[in-house]
């Protein structure tokens, strides 16, 4: 039974993951960062801070 369960959590984990990964490229396409933003998935960052730090 408990070999069972493992098989069962790492599938699960393993779809997950996969999902994750689709989910982060679609994003990516739809809602590219912008030329003031670094970043990927649409999870942009403003650099524009970075220019006044001395």
């Amino acid at each position: 039974m408990a070999g069972f369960i493992n098989r069962l959590v790492a599938r699960t984990v393993l779809v997950c993951a996969a999902l994750a990964a689709l989910a982060a490229m679609q994003n990516h396409h739809n809602e590219p960062c912008t030329g003031e933003q670094v970043g990927a998935a649409g999870m942009c960052v403003s650099t524009t801070w970075a220019g006044g730090a001395r």
